[in-house]
């Protein structure tokens, strides 16, 4: 994991957020914030139902190879000792790819539209543009999800593939997938 000390934001509402690195300690409360956020998440691909599936013993898998990873990253967001917010980054194992990370995000439906997203996603770029050997940052988001994608694209993200009608929510619809890339070798330190 890139070392990162952890850092405190005030949201738009005024609220101090704490963002840092997640503790093994914490695998059942950030399990138990991953299940409060699903239910108002329908962007994220895991369903409720799959991530009921989830254990306190693989969330501490989940963490301990997060900082374990030389070029990975888990950092929560907290407010009054609450997990409000999650987004990670792992890159590739592989030598022809090792040189890009995938990334995840997710925000608490009560602190939406407060900045807590950007700043999860400034701090988690910060942290990957630390890492030696880190090229890119990459995410799918879906087309429906035009919060998300502004906020992408006025981080710097650009979008570098479409893939029409790649999911189908629970209602039926289908939602068109959108690839975007971040080369960090672009981006000022």
């Amino acid at each position: 994991m890139a070392l990162h000390e952890a850092r405190t934001i005030q949201l738009k509402s005024g609220d101090s957020i704490i963002m840092r690195p997640a503790l093994v300690s914490e695998a059942e409360a950030l399990l138990n914030a991953f299940l409060e956020i699903l239910p108002t998440s329908p962007y994220i691909l895991t369903t409720p139902e799959s991530a009921a599936k989830k254990t306190v013993e693989t969330q501490t898998k989940w963490i301990t190879d997060a900082n374990e990873d030389p070029k990975g990253a888990l950092i929560i967001a907290e407010h009054q000792g609450r997990i409000i917010g999650i987004t990670n980054m792992v890159a590739f194992k592989d030598s022809k790819r090792g040189h890009r990370a995938g990334l995840g995000m997710s925000v608490h439906h009560d602190y939406r539209g407060q900045g807590l997203g950007e700043a999860l996603l400034r701090r988690l770029i910060e942290v990957a543009q630390s890492i030696e050997g880190l090229s890119f940052l990459e995410l799918n988001v879906m087309s429906a999800n035009q919060p998300a994608f502004k906020l992408y694209k006025k981080l710097g993200f650009q979008q570098v593939g479409y893939l029409r009608e790649a999911y189908r929510q629970p209602d039926g619809i289908f939602t068109d997938d959108i690839s975007m890339s971040l080369d960090l070798r672009a981006r000022p330190s």
